[in-house]
């Protein structure tokens, strides 16, 4: 009788030192640790901003965001209790920019994507759909974006990142590309910045 192969363990299910961080100091996930590197190294997060975090769930990034920011507005299908900010349940692609807006009390000065879609495993369609929400992100971000204000955005590299990262270029003044520690190594992720929204 044959033995049945076993599965590979899932390395995302694994606790590592970021998710144990995380759960020691109060955070929802282990991804507040890439917002926190992406910050210590470009400085995008600072008092009196305005930001808007989409897709926010669970609540990390938005935690972490509303220790240094005055207003944080966060989107996501998915409801999340205990809020730091201001919270809209609803799909982003159809909350108008405008509701938003009001929300801030202004345009803002920071948006953030940390968007993945459901992966099914396939790396050519986990990829296409996460570009997808990152284009949608894009679009968002250039309607909430006050001049000089930034970006941050993950995307899933592949053939259609490099055109994702270029599509950034005419909008702002300078682009940069991280992907931080706390990403697992097995991750194709990485962090699009757009430092700098240029004016009309």
């Amino acid at each position: 009788m044959s033995k049945k192969k076993r599965k590979p363990a899932n390395p995302y299910k694994r606790p590592d030192r970021f998710t144990r961080k995380a759960k020691a100091e109060g955070f929802a996930a282990r991804s507040v640790y890439k917002l926190e590197e992406i910050d210590r190294r470009t400085r995008i997060l600072g008092r009196g901003q305005r930001v808007v975090d989409l897709g926010c769930a669970p609540g990390s990034w938005s935690a972490y965001a509303a220790t240094k920011a005055a207003r944080v507005v966060g989107v996501d299908i998915k409801a999340i209790e205990d809020f730091s900010g201001e919270f809209v349940h609803a799909d982003i692609a159809e909350v108008p920019a405008a509701r938003l807006l009001e929300l801030l009390g202004g345009s803002a000065d920071l948006v953030l994507s940390d968007m993945a879609p459901h992966t099914v495993g396939d790396r050519f369609t986990d990829h296409v759909r996460q570009v997808a929400l990152a284009e949608l992100a894009r679009d968002r971000a250039l309607e909430l974006l006050s001049p000089g204000g930034h970006f941050v955005c993950k995307v899933f590299d592949g053939q259609d990142a490099h055109a994702f990262v270029q599509s950034l270029r005419p909008h702002f003044e300078t682009l940069r590309r991280i992907k931080p520690e706390a990403s697992r190594q097995t991750s194709r992720e990485f962090y699009v910045l757009g430092l700098s929204r240029r004016g009309p």
